[in-house]
């Protein structure tokens, strides 16, 4: 292998690892935003989830007295 050959071929070599450094700090980040994606996602679905849970029987209050209220109006608009 002449010089010239050697000398390219360490050339190569040097911006393949370059590259390689480069491609594994890609892949660190892109796995970081796609935990920290999911640990915002959770954070906004899990209080919904719990919320509607918890505010269920509430809900239900409010449904049955706001029907009550529409089937006594109905019967007000009868009356007149």
């Amino acid at each position: 292998m002449n010089p010239e050959e050697r000398q390219l071929l360490e050339r190569s070599l040097r911006l393949s690892e370059e590259n390689n450094r480069i491609l594994m700090r890609i892949e660190k980040r892109s796995r970081r935003a796609m935990v920290w994606g999911f640990i915002k996602m959770a954070a906004i679905v899990i209080p919904l989830v719990l919320s509607i849970f918890y505010l269920e029987p509430y809900l239900d209050k409010a449904v049955t007295n706001y029907k009550s209220i529409q089937d006594l109006i109905g019967h007000m608009d009868i009356a007149f």
